[in-house]
């Protein structure tokens, strides 16, 4: 019993780190086409990426506004983990666990990290394959964003994202055989090449020219369509965001 409070010690620490602080709860409402009907943006992945194998992507999409808007709502995804940033500000992280029959999505609206002109969407998307933690369900490496309504549709996932593989990342492996006689269900860690690093990429003044446009790979669709044609059925997250405050 001894050998095993200091490590039961440690997970309190941790669960309190996380989670203190009071949560940020979205009060938009969304847009109920959304809840039964096909969405118009559709889940993407670069295109000569495999889908279920370890990988860490970044996608962009640059789109102009003709002013500030006091409003814009998108919702978004990814499978099978993901942070999203508005013109280098990071706005949400996700998805909220789930399963495929209940894929969670995140609603947040991004009025106030744009500006009259030039913005960008981007995302950071990582797929930890074989070496993904338990509580982690998968179908394949895929983004989705979709707007709440016509004000938003322009940074709907499909025509106009350009992604790429983000080199700097590399996995730190589980070492199996230091926890052979252990149960464990973390994940792995990750290795950072600095070097490698595409600084930069979330803001509006990255060249992204050299980047590929992302691959479709099907349509959005909420558990409330009988006939959705993705394997991932979209529901609300039912959950806060965390705080992430400076």
């Amino acid at each position: 019993m001894t050998t095993s409070f200091p490590r039961v010690l440690a997970a309190v620490a941790l669960i309190v780190c996380v989670f203190e602080g009071p949560a940020r709860v979205s009060t938009q409402s969304i847009n109920p086409k959304l809840l039964d009907s096909r969405w118009a943006a559709s889940w993407i992945r670069p295109k000569e990426a495999p889908p279920r194998s370890f990988g860490v992507y970044l996608f962009r999409r640059t789109f102009d506004l003709p002013s500030a808007p006091s409003r814009f709502v998108v919702h978004a995804t990814a499978d099978q983990r993901y942070e999203l940033f508005v013109n280098g500000h990071r706005v949400a992280t996700g998805p909220a666990r789930g399963d495929l029959d209940h894929w969670r999505f995140e609603t947040i609206d991004i009025a106030k990290q744009l500006v009259a002109g030039k913005n960008v969407l981007a995302a950071v998307v990582w797929n930890y394959g074989q070496e993904a933690p338990m509580a982690q369900v998968s179908y394949q490496t895929g983004l989705l964003v979709q707007g709440d309504g016509e004000a938003e549709a322009p940074v709907n996932t499909g025509q106009g994202w350009r992604t790429t593989v983000n080199p700097a990342i590399s996995l730190l492996p589980i070492d199996r055989a230091a926890i052979f006689h252990e149960y464990f269900v973390g994940g792995p860690g990750e290795i950072v090449d600095a070097s490698k690093y595409p600084w930069g990429w979330e803001q509006p003044g990255f060249d992204d020219s050299a980047w590929a446009e992302a691959e479709r790979i099907t349509i959005g669709g909420p558990r409330g369509l009988r006939d959705s044609p993705s394997r991932w059925f979209l529901v609300p997250r039912g959950i806060p965001l965390m705080e992430d405050t400076p």
